[in-house]
């Protein structure tokens, strides 16, 4: 018994709306040019009364059936074999990048003692010592400058020119890497899907 009812409701409600789809609209121009609009007529109106109706064919789409797409097999096929083949050689290049970065890494941190070609020898001078004070290094010696005033002479091995060299080499490789890396996230970001 409900389904019945439902039914009749519905049915009424889509004929409620194809009524109101075909609603005519008024447009009522006032003596003053004043302009208003309704939906129903109005009783002794003093102006001007325009009955506007809705143009129901300017409303419809033409319906066109879509062509119909053979998939073609070798065109597709390509594609995705050629969009592997670049995910792959991107994969690949990132891969080489990241091996690089490490490597160079491990080449920094490995470099970070300096080799024995790679010192040099200063001799670093000091106030003369006082009586009862022992030197600072085994290898230091008093001596005298050349007004006679005494001081002590230390040598001492620092880092020489070829560590610096060699660090900043090992530097320049690391942010070259990184760049590279950098490129290569980049573009397997871009290529990869």
């Amino acid at each position: 018994m409900r389904v019945p009812a439902t039914l009749v409701v519905a049915v009424l409600l889509a004929g409620a709306g194809a009524a109101s789809a075909q609603q005519v609209l008024y447009k009522l121009i006032a003596k003053d040019g004043r302009i208003t609009y309704s939906d129903h007529a109005p009783k002794n109106f003093d102006g001007q009364v325009i009955r506007l109706e809705p143009d129901t064919e300017s409303n419809r789409v033409p319906f066109k059936r879509p062509p119909v797409v053979t998939p073609s097999t070798s065109g597709s096929s390509t594609y995705g074999a050629d969009r592997t083949a670049n995910r792959e050689a991107l994969a690949k290049a990132l891969r080489a990048a990241q091996d690089k970065v490490e490597a160079a890494r491990k080449a920094k941190a490995e470099g970070g003692e300096p080799g024995p070609d790679e010192m040099q020898v200063i001799q670093q001078r000091f106030a003369p010592l006082k009586a009862g004070q022992s030197p600072p290094r085994s290898n230091c010696r008093n001596s005298s400058d050349s007004q006679g005033r005494p001081f002590m002479l230390c040598a001492a091995q620092i880092p020489g020119e070829a560590y610096y060299d060699r660090q900043k080499k090992l530097d320049t490789e690391l942010d070259k890497a990184l760049e590279e890396l950098a490129d290569a996230e980049r573009a397997y970001r871009r290529g990869a899907d």
